[in-house]
């Protein structure tokens, strides 16, 4: 049921990434955790919500990740209420989804720690697509990878994402230079 819900995500890949990420860190994450993990930049799939401002390379912003964070757990909240989920597994969904980008409690830690490795991952291509396109500049969208590494809490985790780090910048750099040769 969430896999086809979130299947059409043009970023679904990284979502589901992240759950595998959040089973690598933590083999017994519950269940609310893992559908946070695999549904947390739901948000993104429906039109009406905020941008980052990419040009600014105002990736931390805290009051666009918040509306963000906030975005994503009402729309996937109502979707799984739409599904009959239990009221209480519903809250602790939304909890997680609501501390996706900055961490905070440990499950928040390690969600946050699993959305940044995904990312890291397997969205080099997207970032430096944003810089093809114009929406940002290089500098810019290495910052938002740099963001993306130093961002997380849980260091164990920061070691794990440090190989993806380095290949997605290495990655943008050779996309955008091929491109502007």
């Amino acid at each position: 049921m969430t896999i086809d819900w979130v299947e059409p995500y043009y970023d679904g890949i990284h979502l589901f990434h992240t759950g595998r990420w959040l089973l690598t860190l933590d083999p017994q994450a519950p269940e609310p955790l893992l559908i946070a993990a695999v549904t947390h930049d739901m948000e993104r799939h429906f039109p009406g919500g905020t941008q980052p401002d990419k040009a600014a390379g105002a990736w931390a912003d805290e009051e666009y990740n918040r509306r963000h964070c906030a975005r994503s757990a009402d729309i996937v909240g109502r979707w799984l209420r739409e599904q009959d989920v239990p009221d209480d597994f519903v809250q602790a969904v939304e909890a997680s989804i609501l501390e996706h980008e900055f961490g905070g409690s440990p499950a928040g830690d390690v969600l946050q720690a699993a959305d940044s490795i995904s990312f890291l991952e397997v969205n080099g291509h997207l970032v430096s697509g944003w810089v093809l396109k114009g929406e940002t500049s290089l500098p810019n969208a290495i910052t938002k990878l740099d963001w993306m590494v130093e961002r997380i809490k849980l260091a164990p985790a920061r070691e794990l994402a440090w190989p993806h780090y380095e290949r997605a910048l290495a990655a943008v750099r050779d996309e955008v230079a091929a491109h502007d040769a």
